[in-house]
């Protein structure tokens, strides 16, 4: 408090690096799945509603786990992890130079990505953002979630390895009377 009785107003963490750092490795692992499977080849209209689904999730969540939003970065946690995992168990079933290389950047993008959210985690910004100050306050998070927005059009975009049974077939019947 001032000498008035009224509360100083704190200055504001600056966006810490580690933030940005998560964010171009998401895109850069993005990048480096699509450059290894290519373009989906659905219909056009799929493809669309893939790339503008993918946009919005991976938009909103990367807000939330800017702004520091427990759940949403929770769901950052899980998916990195199992990312993890999933790529240090495919390091076992590799079958040339060409999948050895794609498998050890993923794995090298995946695990940049967890040293900078766990860094993250411990900033200055997010223990602030932990207050749920106003939005209006601190630096803009537009950029950062916009690489968010095109991590998840990507990942829209990302065809089905060549190896994969293109998807899962399913059968929707309705009761007849």
């Amino acid at each position: 408090m001032d000498m008035d009785g009224e509360t100083e107003q704190q200055p504001t963490p600056p966006l810490p690096t580690e933030i940005a750092v998560l964010a171009w490795a998401s895109l850069a692992g993005q990048v480096v799945v699509l450059a290894d499977r290519g373009v989906n080849q659905v219909n056009g209209v799929s493809l669309l509603g893939s790339m503008a689904l993918g946009a919005l999730l991976v938009g909103y969540v990367a807000a939330g786990v800017i702004r520091a939003r427990p759940v949403r970065v929770a769901l950052a946690w899980i998916v990195l992890v199992v990312s993890l995992v999933a790529e240090c168990v495919g390091l076992g079933y590799l079958d040339g130079l060409r999948e050895a290389i794609v498998a050890l950047a993923s794995l090298a993008t995946t695990v940049v990505a967890l040293v900078a959210l766990y860094r993250f985690g411990r900033t200055p910004w997010y223990a602030w953002q932990r207050t749920r100050p106003p939005s209006r306050l601190g630096a803009s998070i537009r950029g950062l979630v916009a690489i968010g927005v095109v991590v998840g059009v990507l990942g829209g975009v990302v065809g089905v390895p060549e190896d994969s049974d293109n998807g899962i077939d399913m059968t929707v019947r309705v009761a007849e009377r």
